[in-house]
């Protein structure tokens, strides 16, 4: 099976396109994920270049700085958080869920569990697509949390609630359920079982990101 037909495959054939794929295909796997990552980091570019900096309250901590230098500043370090978030979104909950599925089923491979969640990661590059043709076809803005610093003196269930809403939409509950097909797939066990070990994973992962601040 092709890297065209996986791709495509974890929309229309879920569980025959997840039994293909072996450790063998983690370059492949980690390949979905670094495009989700430069179409990421594209359409943050273009939101940055959309913004007016002049109006932002961090230029009053800059006298005498160009707003292009401060906008090529926060270019970069969205971009920087955009592929910060998006590795550690594929690679984080990869390590729970394996530590977890190992322990409730002894079995299972973790090379082939990462190409596996990054097939599922599909879903999100299709979100960062749809980002990038946003960001080129209106005036959109940043999301507020990245542009609000006051979630990082906030209190913890507040930065919790953040990054769940930072975390959860419709790609990645996708994402999440393609996961659970995934994971059935390499530890041979039920969905059931493996939708409760993908939850709680994501809930594991929403704290650390909350303490860290990523």
């Amino acid at each position: 099976m092709s890297f065209s037909k996986k791709l495509v495959g974890v929309f229309t054939h879920p569980r025959s396109t997840f039994e293909a794929i072996t450790e063998k295909n983690l370059t492949s796997g980690f390949t979905v994920v670094l495009l989700v990552v430069i179409v990421g980091v594209l359409a943050s570019a273009q939101y940055v270049s959309r913004i007016d900096v002049s109006s932002l309250p961090l230029m009053s901590q800059f006298p005498g700085v160009d707003a292009s230098t401060i906008r090529s500043g926060l270019g970069v370090a969205f971009g920087l958080i955009t592929g910060i978030r998006t590795v550690t979104g594929w690679l984080i909950p990869a390590l729970i869920i394996y530590a977890m599925a190992r322990l409730s089923t002894g079995g299972g491979g973790f090379k082939r569990l990462l190409a596996q969640t990054g097939f599922a990661s599909a879903p999100l590059l299709i979100q960062q697509v749809l980002r990038l043709i946003d960001a080129y076809a209106t005036r959109g803005v940043l999301g507020g949390g990245l542009l609000q610093t006051g979630f990082l003196t906030a209190g913890l269930p507040l930065r919790i609630l953040n990054q769940t809403l930072n975390t959860l939409n419709l790609f990645s509950l996708v994402t999440m359920g393609l996961t659970v097909v995934a994971t059935s797939v390499t530890f041979k066990s039920s969905k059931k079982k493996m939708a409760l070990i993908v939850v709680a994973s994501y809930v594991v992962f929403i704290v650390l990101r909350a303490l860290i601040f990523v």
